[in-house]
């Protein structure tokens, strides 16, 4: 059983996104549990977690579509090797963002909707394969974790007090515990936001991450931000530029 977690405030992005999970699932025993009050992601989560009673649990953002077509088969088969999935992540953690790292330890594609009005981003931080295992963080727009790894490692609710770095810790946490992370690069996900960086309250988060993990993650440097982008116009269009002719 698959039980999809999404914290949201906003009615319109939740049925949307509700009927896209449905969608998903149709014909497979899955629940949907909204947190509309979540006083952080963290805490959000931990509630939904203690509602829920699948299996596998997903969590994701409220704007994010993910259009493979065989999408609930895809996890199946590959919760059969991995412990957790996502969508973009990194074999190798050197600071509070996973793209620090840097190629070739990043990994993964998502489409973002330009702000502009201009159809989409498709960010693309490598894409060699279906799926990248070894990895030791992931971006949180998408998770999709079995229950024995969501119960033992849990969202930190004391340190994490807002809407940053929960997904950072949540999976670096997992896979220095031992657990298998991967990377799914074909299930085209499709997000509605950039998202925000380097404002006052992620800075804040970043230094509790870095106070808490200082003796865990990478000195190694390595340029942010190397990766190949292209725009286009439409779901579709984004969908074919995230499919390598090496598929």
């Amino acid at each position: 059983m698959f039980s999809v977690i999404m914290c949201s405030i906003d009615n319109r992005k939740y049925a949307a996104a509700e009927a896209h999970w449905r969608r998903h699932f149709a014909g497979v025993e899955h629940e949907i549990i909204r947190i509309a009050d979540a006083r952080s992601m963290c805490e959000g989560y931990n509630r939904a977690i203690k509602q829920s009673r699948g299996d596998v649990l997903i969590f994701a953002h409220d704007d994010v579509e993910l259009l493979a077509p065989n999408f609930s088969e895809l996890l199946t088969e590959r919760l059969k090797q991995f412990d957790m999935l996502g969508v973009a992540g990194t074999t190798l953690l050197n600071g509070p963002r996973w793209v620090q790292a840097g190629l070739p330890h990043t990994v993964g594609q998502v489409a973002h909707a330009d702000p502009q009005g201009n159809g989409y981003l498709v960010l693309i931080w490598a894409a060699a394969d279906r799926v990248v295992g070894n990895v030791a963080a992931m971006d949180g727009l998408f998770l999709c974790a079995k229950r024995t790894l969501v119960e033992k490692v849990g969202f930190d609710e004391i340190n994490f007090t807002g809407f940053h770095l929960y997904d950072l810790d949540f999976t670096f946490r997992a896979s220095q515990v031992g657990f298998k992370l991967a990377v799914c690069t074909d299930l085209y996900p499709i997000h509605a936001s950039l998202g925000s960086f380097g404002d006052a309250k992620w800075q804040q988060a970043a230094q509790t991450f870095l106070r808490k993990h200082q003796n865990s993650i990478s000195p190694i440097a390595a340029p942010e931000g190397v990766f190949g982008w292209v725009r286009a116009g439409s779901k579709s269009q984004a969908v074919e530029a995230m499919t390598p002719p090496w598929w």
